[in-house]
């Protein structure tokens, strides 16, 4: 019923959106936020200091379909202390220069971060903070900027897609009291980039680059932008400007291009040096990072193996939506089929987001709940439409594989793969609107999608099923096999 993330970049709230192991196939991500580190631990551990150290140290089942794409939001957050520059390759990773404490644990992150209600206690008072900043001051930039950060970070426990109108509300009444400040300029692309409004992300990136030419988080930020606009060609040179010492933000998203390229073992290794420069006891980063390690291996059929990233991850911050989820994907894919529904239940019941409803018909459908399943899918098309209808820029790309895959309603998923087109067109999204086209019959429209979308193909799994899913339509079928080869030799489970 439902496949794996991949990764692609997602841009939350905060400065700049991070590309991650969400990042490449319709895929949300999960960004990371920018704010006072105080968070949650290996419940129930008690809370630590900030000054401490990090120590070292769905479902396959016959009858789902792994097809469902869906987004993964990749939380943007305050970078830690960072490693020495002289010891990152621009390029990919220096692992000659690297001494073995700048890695982090070959297993899932054990240090111990805030407790899950200090965190959330922290959290609700920063809410109430701003909020009588705000008071005092109703158009102070700083106050404002902080409240779109607020409703980014509220978004990863609940799901509620107007916590991202209400951030740009938020960041657009910052600019407007302090139009040339670009730092609000950059947190506005990334809240623009979540909303998956490119274009508009575009042009505050490059009016804040007038006054800073030269600014490589800018530059960087600017050159994912145009990738996912599908000009390929002018994000390259933004893309290679390295930045000036590399967070655990940086490398994460280095780690997604290693990936998106199939150097599966180089993006394992760059998070692990990921989890050894955060040195902070936020959380969300120590979540994400296991995220992250858990989905590479997820992405590669080892479920056994990503299992304990998702299970130490969701135990230090059990809230985390986005790990929750694929803890109960990886429960499902295992068999473990009760313990998925569970989780599913509270995921659904918590977000009430369509995807996690798809997910929970899946694991129903492989628990023999025919009829349960199908009325789960039911209530998900019409939440669907409920969402799309409100926040269609957003969710467009998120709602085409449920109506390809889930519930098949060919002409609904060509309708909101050409809407997606209008917003991003880079090769995920072709391929996608190309498998929507082969559905509804226009398959001379699939075949030209496909084209354009090739040369910039990433090599991932999924993107490599999706093309030979438009081949098989094609009738090409030498040419489906050699694509579905590819994902194999990438993930043996890839079907």
């Amino acid at each position: 019923m439902k496949r794996p993330t991949v990764l692609r970049w997602a841009s939350p709230a905060i400065a700049l959106a991070t590309l991650t192991l969400a990042a490449c196939q319709g895929e949300r991500t999960a960004p990371l936020p920018q704010h006072p580190a105080s968070a949650a631990s290996l419940a129930p551990q008690s809370a630590q200091s900030s000054t401490a150290k990090i120590a070292a140290a769905k479902s396959t089942a016959a009858g789902t379909t792994q097809r469902r794409a869906k987004r993964i939001r990749t939380l943007s957050s305050k970078a830690g202390r960072v490693l020495p520059a002289n010891t990152i390759d621009v390029q990919g990773v220096k692992s000659a220069n690297l001494a073995p404490t700048q890695l982090g644990p070959v297993g899932p992150m054990m240090v111990r971060s805030t407790s899950t209600g200090l965190y959330l206690r922290n959290f609700k008072s920063r809410r109430l903070a701003i909020d009588k900043r705000l008071i005092k001051s109703p158009t102070g930039s700083s106050a404002l900027s902080q409240l779109a950060a607020w409703h980014m970070e509220q978004q990863l426990f609940d799901g509620d897609p107007s916590h991202a109108d209400s951030a740009l509300v938020a960041i657009d009444k910052a600019i407007a009291a302090s139009p040339s400040v670009s730092a609000l300029r950059l947190r506005r692309a990334g809240i623009l980039g979540h909303l998956h409004r490119f274009a508009d992300a575009r042009t505050d990136l490059e009016f804040a680059l007038k006054s800073d030419p030269a600014n490589p988080t800018m530059r960087r930020a600017l050159g994912k932008v145009l990738r996912n606009l599908g000009k390929y060609a002018e994000a390259k040179p933004h893309l290679a400007v390295p930045p000036p010492r590399p967070t655990y933000r940086d490398l994460g998203e280095r780690a997604g291009r290693l990936f998106k390229m199939g150097k599966i073992e180089a993006a394992d290794r760059t998070l692990r040096i990921a989890a050894a420069s955060y040195r902070d006891v936020h959380p969300i980063p120590l979540a994400w990072i296991d995220l992250q390690r858990g989905l590479l291996r997820l992405r590669t059929g080892r479920w056994s193996e990503a299992k304990p990233f998702f299970e130490t991850a969701y135990n230090r911050l059990p809230q985390y939506y986005l790990v929750a989820e694929h803890l109960a994907e990886v429960e499902a894919k295992l068999g473990n089929h009760a313990r998925a529904l569970a989780l599913y239940d509270v995921i659904v019941k918590q977000t009430k987001l369509p995807e996690f409803m798809a997910a929970r018909a899946g694991v129903l459908a492989d628990l023999g709940r025919k009829a349960e399943a199908d009325a789960a899918l039911f209530e998900a098309d019409s939440r669907w439409g409920a969402i799309l209808k409100a926040h269609g820029s957003a969710y467009a790309a998120h709602a085409i594989g449920f109506w390809l895959d889930d519930r098949p309603n060919p002409a609904k998923a060509r309708k909101w793969a050409d809407a997606n087109l209008k917003l991003r067109r880079d090769a995920e999204s072709l391929v996608q609107a190309a498998r929507a086209h082969a559905a509804t019959g226009d398959l001379p429209g699939a075949r030209a999608l496909l084209e354009e979308a090739l040369p910039n193909g990433s090599n991932v799994d999924e993107f490599h099923v999706d093309v030979a899913s438009v081949y098989r339509a094609l009738g090409d079928d030498s040419k489906a096999a050699a694509a579905l080869a590819r994902a194999k030799v990438l993930n043996p489970k890839a079907r």
